[in-house]
């Protein structure tokens, strides 16, 4: 039976720990090292992994006969795509299962910064009931704002419906106008620097790429309202993090909600936490318990399939799955 191997902290249930097993040798790694990983890896088919660790070239070498890399979720950032290819490794993603999750997850970043949910817990628990004069002052409503999305793809889509059904009105900005989408949301595109100075809120949700890093930076800041909420669900790397304290010091911005680090975990002492008007998660967007269910039993069905010999479903790389086929 030919190997596969489960990185630490995928979560792999018993149940479809079983159905990997009826057709594979399987080794789930519990321990955390780099080393114990890399000895599993030797003779190893397939590898499935969360969010650690970085599969590298390095690593892909110390792995001669694999031949599949499945990520467990959507981002592949992780994953040294390009030195897989080389190497004739196919590399598979979860696309669509969390979408909903992520979605709802940055309204709810975005509703605790317009209603100072976080500041309004600590008050009560606190004892300082008298802080709600000071929290009605500084809270908002959505209905009648404008709520800008950069990345209008699966995730960003259903976050325009749901913006839209809260009374708001919704701009987007992508590489290539979606017109599909604007008939089924509502959103209306424009250039990203309208989309920074015209919106009361903003969200993120597009991949970390060369050209990506920083897109939030300095410049884009300068653009924005005063007043404006942003929510980060894409890479902590896509927003400048030093350049976002000093926005956030200056009274640049209103309040900014994030998932994602440019550390992660990152330094909880860093000068980033210490703002009453940021909220912050622990990179969790699309991850709960129905999620993780459904997207653990795809990315089974995914390896199942590849050592087979069939196509995936999902392939991030599919030029792979050309050079095998006869």
């Amino acid at each position: 039976m030919q190997k596969v191997v489960v990185a630490p902290r995928f979560g792999l249930g018993p149940e479809l720990l079983a159905r990997l097993r009826e057709t594979a040798e399987v080794v789930v790694v519990d321990d955390g090292s780099p080393a114990a990983l890399l000895r599993e890896l030797a003779d190893a088919a397939a590898l499935l992994v969360a969010i650690e660790p970085r599969i590298t070239a390095a690593l892909l070498d110390a792995a001669p006969r694999l031949r599949h890399v499945a990520r467990q979720g959507v981002g592949v950032d992780i994953v040294d795509v390009r030195a897989a290819t080389s190497r004739g490794i196919v590399v598979t993603n979860v696309p669509d299962v969390t979408s909903d999750s992520v979605a709802e997850f940055c309204l709810t970043l975005l509703l605790g910064l317009a209603k100072n949910l976080v500041r309004c817990d600590r008050a009560v628990k606190g004892g300082r009931w008298a802080d709600r004069l000071a929290l009605i002052q500084d809270n908002c409503e959505l209905a009648g704002k404008t709520h800008g999305i950069v990345g209008l793809g699966r995730i960003g889509s259903r976050v325009a419906a749901r913006c839209r059904a809260f009374g708001m009105q919704v701009l987007y900005h992508k590489r290539h106008r979606d017109l599909a989408c604007e008939a089924a949301t509502g959103a209306a595109y424009c250039s990203l620097e309208t989309l920074l100075s015209a919106s009361d809120s903003i969200s993120l949700h597009l991949p970390l790429t060369d050209q990506t890093r920083n897109l939030i930076d300095t410049p884009q800041f300068a653009l924005m309202k005063p007043t404006v909420l942003i929510v980060n669900h894409s890479r902590g790397t896509i927003v400048n993090e030093e350049a976002l304290v000093r926005a956030l010091r200056e009274g640049q911005i209103g309040g900014y909600g994030t998932d994602v680090y440019a550390q992660e975990p990152p330094d909880t002492t860093a000068e980033l936490f210490s703002f009453p008007n940021v909220v912050a998660s622990p990179h969790l967007g699309g991850g709960n318990r129905d999620t993780r269910s459904r997207g653990n039993r795809v990315v089974v069905e995914e390896v199942i399939r590849v050592l087979a010999g069939q196509r995936p479903l999902y392939p991030v790389n599919p030029e792979v799955l050309e050079k095998r086929a006869p």
